[in-house]
């Protein structure tokens, strides 16, 4: 029913349902403003603050917050405690931003747009998956022209009755601030403390500076760092950044992106600054990042003061390593603004690029030149983060399952295994050390050739046997063979060869079965058997090598138990890989059919490789980046040193929920 053919259905103020709600102070996590608060019985609630010598003597300027149930069509806020002659506020949802219209009502149909009340909307304004909010400064809703001329202004040292009014059907036009709308469902008032709703803060919270226009993405992993520039209207291609201090055995040092120039890697001794997923020496961590962005040659060179910066974390990171970090990013480095997340939730900003299923795509080594040069990349900004997702990141420190609900990550049901790229390199390295040459000190090689050479196996008791040479004095004939497994791994000599090389495996020139004539060019040949498939498999097995840790078939299935059981056709049928290990050849369409046989039937799995793994999370942190999201979740310089790290820590934590 619209309100020109409802007159009848009109209640007037006298019949007018009170909400008997008390306004009470309450600071907002978003903005740190303090406002007066009042929460009707329908769960409305409407905030308030004031200039400090705001009085009925003069018009002054209001700082409002309106929080809604996201089931209603419309909330309104009437400023003269009527219908009609006084300003009205509307909100509404629109997807996932919050709409606002300025209204007035002359006679008891629909009202009027009413230009003499504007609004600059703040940060915290927005739609969650429960309630809509307006943050706003409005300059008009304090003081009107009724319809004989008599101008009124509250009286900002009383208590001022407001009336409020809401709908569940939701206006004719969600984008159109101008649009129709039905009438209320009811309506109500509420007596508000203006009083104590003045705040000697006021200027500053109304007088902040604009959020910079210029945001640093980084996704600041244990191996490396990917970077790169968002703006409004423009999107870097990021950078893969090694994220390590190197020495070579000459002596000579190298930081970040300098790893590229080193041409001997044999015995180079590498200091990282990420152990774990975490950041633990800042004093490494702090000389990379002004190499990379604050010094006046680095190649991607920013002013702190006038940019934002987005870094990812890894799921649930101790408070300590948090509060270092923020310390850092605003007391030592200046950022204008802030926000660190979750990384696994940026992938949910990222979810139309990943491949079609693990059946379809097969997985491909990753160069290791890749590792220091730019990679081609095209983002797209999503409207709203995905609804669902099962992120598994498997990289250089560990591997984490992180169920992602409308772009927040499910805590309780995050589970971690502490088996990454860098396990596995080292693992290598022992065994080769047994087996061939010692090569403990030889971590880079070693990590090429696990790259190049290792895969994951879908048959690993089968492959096991063919790769066998049989009890003592045998030779068995799949073992002389090769059986398919085994192949021959080039040392690069750094001279005439700086990378390793895989070959077939030639028994003829079975470094054991033939000896070289002196002064004839060699070559350092590894052949390489079972441990081409063994390493890999400790991320399905971690008890091969006596970690007490379950596989991580197993972690997404514990994973999935923290979860109502309704959700779980959802997840499983949207489960993405990320993460420098889902780059090993058959690491997809093994967990892929691993996790079928642990879940159950009626429950379709469906598991996709990101179409970069490498880059996703910064792809979808860079979506984040161009999001009306990040507008209510960054912290700005001057909040930080208003509210301290404590406040930070409250908001950072509560993420989109706040």
């Amino acid at each position: 029913m619209k309100w020109s053919s409802s007159l009848a259905g009109v209640l007037s103020l006298a019949t007018l349902v009170s909400a008997q709600a008390d306004s009470t102070p309450f600071t907002d996590v978003d903005t740190g403003i303090t406002f007066q608060s009042a929460t009707t019985g329908e769960g409305i609630t409407y905030r308030l603050a004031l200039p400090a010598d705001a009085s009925a003597e003069a018009p002054y300027d209001v700082l409002i917050q309106i929080v809604a149930p996201i089931e209603y069509g419309w909330v309104g806020w009437a400023w003269g405690g009527a219908m009609t002659y006084n300003p009205l506020t509307l909100v509404w949802a629109n997807g996932d931003t919050a709409t606002y219209s300025s209204r007035q009502a002359v006679g008891y149909y629909q009202p009027i747009v009413y230009p003499d009340a504007t609004y600059t909307v703040l940060k915290g304004t927005g739609v969650n998956a429960t309630h809509t909010k307006l943050t706003a400064v409005c300059s008009g809703c304090a003081s009107w022209t009724s319809f004989d001329g008599t101008v009124s202004t509250l009286d900002g040292a009383g208590q001022v009755n407001f009336a409020y009014a809401y709908s569940s059907t939701p206006v004719d036009e969600p984008g159109n601030s101008e649009t129709g709308f039905t009438i209320h469902d009811s309506v109500g008032h509420w007596t508000h403390d203006l009083g104590a709703a003045r705040s000697d803060q006021f200027s500053s919270w109304v007088h902040r500076p604009p959020p910079p226009s210029r945001t640093l993405v980084l996704d600041n992993g244990g191996y490396t760092i990917k970077a790169g520039f968002v703006a409004d209207d423009s999107v870097d291609t990021p950078r893969i950044i090694p994220n390590c201090i190197a020495r070579d055995r000459d002596g000579k040092t190298y930081v970040g992106s300098e790893l590229a120039q080193c041409s001997d890697f044999s015995e180079a001794v590498f200091r990282r600054p990420v152990e774990k997923g975490f950041v633990v020496s800042w004093e490494a961590q702090k000389e990379i990042w002004e190499r990379e962005f604050l010094d006046d040659g680095a190649p991607q060179r920013c002013d702190p003061a006038e940019t934002r910066l987005l870094l990812g974390e890894p799921p649930c990171s101790l408070p300590i390593l948090q509060a270092n970090c923020d310390q850092m990013v605003f007391e030592e480095f200046g950022f204008a603004a802030y926000y660190r997340g979750s990384a696994a939730a940026f992938n949910a900003y990222h979810h139309d690029h990943a491949s079609p299923s693990a059946s379809q795509t097969q997985a491909q080594p990753l160069p290791d030149d890749e590792l220091a040069t730019t990679t081609a990349a095209t983002t797209v900004p999503a409207q709203t983060p995905a609804e669902v997702v099962l992120l598994i990141d498997s990289g250089y420190s560990h591997t984490t399952v992180t169920p992602v609900f409308q772009g927040r990550p499910i805590h309780p049901a995050v589970r971690r295994l502490d088996v990454g790229g860098k396990l596995l390199t080292n693992h290598l390295a022992r065994v080769l050390s047994l087996r061939h040459y010692d090569m403990r000190n030889e971590t880079y090689i070693v990590n090429e050739m696990k790259e190049a050479a290792c895969y994951v196996t879908s048959d690993f008791r089968g492959d096991l046997e063919r790769s066998w040479k049989g009890t003592r004095g045998e030779r068995r004939e799949t073992y002389l063979t090769g059986g398919g497994i085994a192949k021959d791994y080039v040392l690069p000599d750094f001279h005439t060869r700086t990378r390793g090389v895989v070959r077939e495996y030639d028994a003829a020139n079975n470094p054991r079965a033939k000896r070289l004539a002196v002064g004839e060019a060699s070559e350092d040949v590894l052949t390489l058997r079972n441990e081409r498939f063994a390493v890999p498999e400790l991320l399905f097995h971690p008890s091969n090598i006596g970690m007490r840790q379950p596989g991580l078939p197993d972690l997404v299935l514990q994973s999935l138990h923290s979860l109502p059981h309704g959700l779980w056709p959802a997840f499983l049928n949207n489960i993405v890989v990320v993460g420098g290990n889902s780059l090993f050849d058959g690491f997809v369409s093994r967990l892929e059919a691993d996790i079928r046989k642990l879940t159950p039937d009626d429950c379709p799995v469906r598991l996709r490789r990101a179409e970069d793994p490498i880059t996703n999370t910064w792809l979808g942190g860079a979506n984040l980046a161009r999001h009306a999201h990040l507008q209510s979740l960054a912290v700005t310089k001057l909040e930080y040193e208003e509210h301290g790290s404590a406040w930070l820590a409250r908001k950072f934590a509560a993420g989109l929920g706040s």
